[in-house]
């Protein structure tokens, strides 16, 4: 059986293997982790922003819903072009490891 060993030559453990390898998932991940909340911000925030304007000009409901349709757009707008950078940054992580 071949076992990795640590720093101070004592073998590791299963677990210690599994731990690492959940870090490294989680390390992966991490970029697209905060895309979802990113995207539910957008969309509040131009939502109340719309409400605010609204409740400005007495316009209910149009700004509203202008400003949740504009939170939306640019929210995908955002989503498509971080996901789009970060296929981008892996694929040559890859290409790297491959040489």
């Amino acid at each position: 059986m071949n076992q990795r060993k640590s720093r101070n030559n004592k073998p590791e453990s299963p677990e210690r293997d599994q731990t690492n390898s959940l870090l490294e998932t989680y390390q992966k991940l991490e970029p697209y982790l905060g895309l979802g909340l990113t995207f539910t911000v957008t969309i509040l925030a131009f939502l109340f922003f719309g409400r605010w304007l609204d409740s400005r000009f007495g316009t209910s409901p149009w700004l509203l819903i202008t400003g949740a349709a504009v939170g939306m757009i640019l929210g995908f707008i955002h989503l498509y072009y971080t996901v789009i950078q970060l296929n981008q940054s892996d694929s040559q992580t890859k290409d790297k490891d491959a040489e």
